[in-house]
Order: C-alpha cells, then structure tokens, then sequence
C-alpha cells in the first residue's frame, strides 16, 4: 500500500481494531479513564503511523499502514500561516515548493481557508 492510496476497508477495521485494543490496555494497566485512554490510543496510532507507516514491527510482522498524503497535506494546509513554513518543511521533511504546492491545492479545493488564514505565499 502507498500513501495515495485510500485505506482498504481491511485495514481501517484493522486500524480500528489496533487503536481499540491499545485504549483498553492503557485503561487496564494505568487506570485511565475511557475517554482519556481513547485520545492517548488514537495519539500513539497517528504517531507510529507518522513514525513506522508502511512497515513491518517485530517478529510477528505487526504492519503498520502509513498515513495518507491527503490527510498529511490537508493537516500542512490548516497549519500553515504564512510565518512557519520553515518549521512544517522540519516537521513534515518536505522541501518550500513542496510546501507551497500542497498549501494551493488544498485551498483551491477550499477557497474558505485562504480567506480565514491569509494568502498562501510568506
């Protein structure tokens, strides 16, 4: 799987089934309270993803599927404010075209967000 291509309906349930399983051990091993333990569950999911998507972990060959470019790009969009490009390049290793590039497409598809943030040029 690439990160253009949408999660199949396997691997969202997988996913699903994978943050689930970790909420119910953070409440089980610390005592967390559900709600919490399910936004600490989703943090760590979206974080091996960022970190480890699109491989294989240990020796059961736990995958872990990578994150959409569109999910990434739309994040980089309503992040960008004209003055931090240079910490979205860091924090996204993309290069200042790149960023430019993601930042007008995603506001070509919604003209509302280059009115609420400024224009997309810094």
């Amino acid at each position: 799987m690439t990160h253009h291509e949408p999660l199949s309906a396997r691997t969202a349930d997988y996913l699903w089934q994978l943050e689930f399983d970790l909420s119910e051990l953070v409440r089980a091993e610390l005592g967390m309270p559900e709600l919490q333990a399910a936004s600490l569950a989703n943090s760590i999911m979206r974080g091996l993803r960022q970190r480890y998507g699109g491989m294989r972990l240990g020796r059961r060959g736990l995958y872990i599927p990578a994150p959409s470019k569109a999910e990434r790009d739309a994040a980089i969009a309503r992040a960008f404010d004209g003055r931090n490009a240079a910490a979205l390049m860091r924090q996204h290793g993309i290069s200042r075209s790149r960023l430019y590039q993601i930042v007008e497409k995603c506001r070509a598809k919604n003209p509302a967000s280059s009115r609420e943030t400024g224009r997309a040029g810094g």
